[in-house]
């Protein structure tokens, strides 16, 4: 029988910063219990106050754990899902972290025992930093946190993780797994590549010694995203290939016009960066509105997390869901409406 127990696996930054959140809250009747590959990434987490438990085992991190957190890179969590299964008890709500949605969806379907609710989540948080050393219990404050329910995902099982974004702090936002990957590919993880190419574009030039002294803020700004978990950064490529070099290919055609403006003289590189800039401010000041079911506000945390399976929200979602706007959901909309016109995502 599940008990109000959370287990934590994987206590890097964003597990870490996980548990700091749920331990802050006040007047918690749940437990915090944490497993890390790195046994010292667990100890150190527990030190600060991220875990109530650290553990050496899979199985003794979800024995009676009413949800599952899975804050590993993404092919550690295809191992830690086919593996995990058999611990569960049932009824047993999964979460993930990952950066990529449509394999993870995947995966669960396929291992997960059907007594078991697997709801995929990605916070769109981070730091350049890895390890629970960075964590911080705030780390989601305001961020927006996607959420992927399976199709045998009950309502307590969303409800609950819809407890846990609320008690972090986060805004969920309910997203198609594929489309999830589309965007996420634009404005996460071509950024990610575009940090790494500019920094080895100069480091790797015969001027790096004295350009590095010119480096300020922008540069290092600019390329911050460089210093990520190396790991986790190959594990998105691989798993999201596809919708990325889809979003390279257009980096490229965007440089090459702006290649071609600075070869044409400085009206088009004017006209060029004042329309960027009025479209970027425009973006900063009044960012589009969330998706979100009219009428719907997310389960306190309380009794989200504390009970665990509570609710009938979920049947509130699918009803309301089919008044908003559609979402792509098969690749050729999803191509459609990115403007592909070749056969690649």
């Amino acid at each position: 029988m599940a008990e109000n127990r959370i287990a934590i696996i994987g206590t890097g930054l964003i597990g870490a910063s996980i548990g700091l959140g749920l331990a802050a809250r006040p007047n918690r009747n749940y437990e915090i219990v944490g497993v890390d590959r790195d046994r010292s990434h667990a100890r150190t987490a527990k030190k600060l106050g991220a875990l109530d438990r650290e553990v050496g085992s899979l199985e003794e991190a979800v024995d009676r754990a009413g949800m599952v957190i899975v804050a590993t890179p993404v092919m550690a969590a295809r191992r830690i899902l086919e593996d995990v299964g058999r611990y569960l008890v049932p009824g047993a709500v999964v979460t993930d972290v990952c950066s990529t949605k449509a394999e993870v969806m995947r995966w669960a379907a396929e291992y997960l025992p059907e007594n078991v609710h697997f709801v995929g989540g990605h916070p769109m948080a981070g730091r350049e930093k890895s390890g629970p050393e960075a964590a911080s219990a705030t780390l989601f404050q305001g961020a927006t946190w996607a959420v992927t329910p399976s199709p045998r995902a009950d309502e307590r099982a969303v409800q609950a993780v819809l407890g846990l974004v609320e008690a972090l702090g986060a805004v969920p936002l309910y997203i198609d797994p594929a489309e999830h990957d589309q965007y996420a590919a634009a404005v996460s993880h071509v950024p990610l590549l575009a940090s790494v190419a500019l920094f080895r574009m100069v480091r790797d030039s015969q001027g790096w010694e004295d350009a590095a002294l010119l480096a300020g803020p922008g540069f290092r700004d600019v390329t911050r995203l460089a210093s990520g978990d190396p790991t986790m950064a190959r594990d998105i490529m691989l798993t999201n290939r596809e919708a990325v070099l889809h979003w390279i290919g257009r980096l490229q055609q965007e440089l090459s016009t702006i290649r071609a403006a600075l070869e044409a003289g400085p009206e088009p590189v004017f006209d060029l960066f004042k329309s960027t800039q009025l479209d970027r401010d425009t973006f900063i000041q009044n960012p589009p509105q969330r998706r979100r079911p009219e009428g719907i506000e997310p389960p306190s945390a309380r009794d989200a997390i504390g009970r665990m399976f509570v609710g009938g929200l979920y049947d509130k979602i699918k009803e309301t869901t089919e008044r908003l706007p559609a979402t792509p959901r098969d690749d050729a909309d999803l191509k459609r409406k990115l403007g592909i016109e070749d056969d690649r995502l």
